[in-house]
């Protein structure tokens, strides 16, 4: 398998359902096919992910129900204990795919950031801007800390997957980045992370022009 299929892998443990006329997603952390990305590769073990299926569910329950001031979560409707499994709202909403949405997104990861949460899965196709707003749609990773180098992990992250989404157009990708990066107020510390020993492994996982760009942008902050 291609890594920018790994990458934009659909995780059939989400499944949209239609009930009385709204839609609601019903997500059971207990699938097989749940099995992820960053679980595959020692690249992405810079972070404390797990696998347990109840202590997934439960971040992001904590993540949802947070009273946030910049961003917003879907609603959560019920859950499953037994089954592991959480029913939420449905958020209908663009892609992140134009650069003005990436500088959104900058600006919403330094405010979730700033109210000591770190995100370890930071992948686009886990944000959408609905009404104005960027919206958190998967934060099973999600845990409260304030250390450096996770922040500067979700940036990596980020960096990573916005490569693969301008995978054909370094340009654009050199763009997102600088984008990215100014909204979000990128410390010269967390730009020494970013290019840090730990980083290697996923930075190397670029494309080759990508990652030269990648490197140059975070340069100036250094």
């Amino acid at each position: 398998m291609k890594l920018e299929d790994f990458f934009r892998d659909i995780y059939t443990q989400t499944k949209v359902v239609v009930e009385e006329d709204r839609k609601i997603v019903i997500k059971c952390y207990n699938s097989s096919t749940s099995f992820k990305w960053y679980f595959i590769s020692p690249s992405f073990r810079n972070y404390p992910y797990t696998s347990d299926p109840l202590e997934r569910m439960n971040r992001e329950i904590n993540f949802f129900t947070y009273k946030w001031r910049d961003i917003k979560t879907p609603k959560i409707i019920d859950f499953d204990l037994d089954q592991t499994c959480l029913y939420r709202e449905y958020v209908e909403g663009e892609e992140i795919k134009e650069v003005e949405h990436v500088e959104k997104l900058g600006k919403a990861l330094k405010s979730i950031h700033e109210e000591g949460f770190v995100m370890g899965d930071t992948k686009v196709e886990n944000f959408v801007i609905s009404d104005g707003k960027v919206t958190v749609i998967d934060a099973e990773q999600a845990i409260n800390s304030i250390d450096i180098s996770y922040r500067s992990w979700d940036l990596l992250v980020l960096s990573f997957s916005l490569a693969y989404v301008y995978l054909k157009d370094p340009l654009t990708f050199g763009k997102a980045i600088n984008s990215l990066f100014s909204s979000y107020g990128l410390s010269k510390k967390e730009a020494e992370e970013l290019l840090g020993l730990k980083s290697i492994g996923l930075v190397s996982l670029m494309p080759f022009l990508h990652f030269t760009t990648f490197r140059k942008v975070v340069e100036k902050y250094l």
